[in-house]
């Protein structure tokens, strides 16, 4: 799903594709998280964790926006 959607045109597919496109990012972001514990090249897997953590937030914004507007909510 691209964030040029409107969040009320997309379905439940693409609701869920793009939650789990999020997660496998934050799920990236957590791996070079402990890569840069354990040793690593801190300076290129802290800019890659900020990448990820921006693109998983772009991601997830259409899933909270059309999950809060839709009719069941109470």
């Amino acid at each position: 799903m691209t964030r040029l959607v409107d969040h009320r045109d997309t379905s439940a597919a693409e609701i869920l594709d793009c939650s789990c496109e999020a997660l496998a990012i934050i799920h990236l972001c957590e791996s070079a998280a402990w890569a840069i514990q354990n040793g690593g090249n801190a300076l290129g897997l802290a800019d890659a964790i900020g990448s990820g953590l921006r693109l998983a937030y772009a991601l997830l914004e259409p899933v909270h926006e059309a999950l809060s507007s839709h009719d069941g909510r109470k």
